[in-house]
């Protein structure tokens, strides 16, 4: 009877050991596997989660994440936000879950600004390193491979001809944010 406890007890240990091992293993692949993700990867497990994007001085842009792209997301709240994530110092909201197999990001910001240059959406762009209030009202005409032209209006009034002021060129590296105007 001595023999069988000591007997079971050994097999005990050393299904716990083996347990242990394989764990670490597990623990230790996924760490791995977490190493190589890139940030647009994790996002996108995050899509319809409501967060808070800070981009420093332009302030904080927060939503439902509705898309990812190329170096930018969209953000689905009291207005659609554009958001440059090469500006993003911290991005809040998220849960833990990522998902290992997230379709790759193809369309840059270019992409995404053609996509409002063609509706001629009246935005607001917050430049990076600029304050809210600089913000410039106006809408997307043209968009080229590292820049667009953005046709300057009076915030809250409609393109019309009578109402662009102007036009400026606005280097995409700068984007901070492209907001719905409202």
């Amino acid at each position: 009877m001595r023999w069988e406890a000591l007997f079971a007890d050994m097999e005990a240990q050393m299904a716990s050991v083996h347990q242990m091992v394989q764990d670490s293993e597990v623990s230790e692949r996924l760490r791995t596997d977490f190493a190589g993700m890139e940030l647009a990867a994790r996002l996108h497990s995050q899509i319809g989660r409501h967060l808070k994007v800070d981009v420093g001085l332009p302030g904080v842009f927060e939503g439902v994440l509705s898309h990812v792209g190329r170096g930018w997301i969209v953000l689905q709240g009291r207005r659609s936000s554009v958001v440059a994530l090469n500006h993003a110092v911290l991005i809040a909201g998220m849960d833990r879950y990522s998902a290992a197999e997230a379709p790759e990001a193809r369309l840059g910001l270019a992409s995404a600004l053609r996509g409002l240059s063609r509706d001629r959406a009246a935005v607001q762009v917050y430049l990076a390193g600029q304050p809210p209030a600089s913000a410039l009202d106006g809408s997307v005409d043209r968009v080229g491979k590292d820049f667009f032209e953005l046709s300057l209006t009076p915030r809250g009034e409609p393109r019309r001809a009578g109402s662009v002021r102007g036009a400026g060129l606005v280097p995409l590296h700068a984007v901070a944010a492209v907001c719905s105007a409202g």
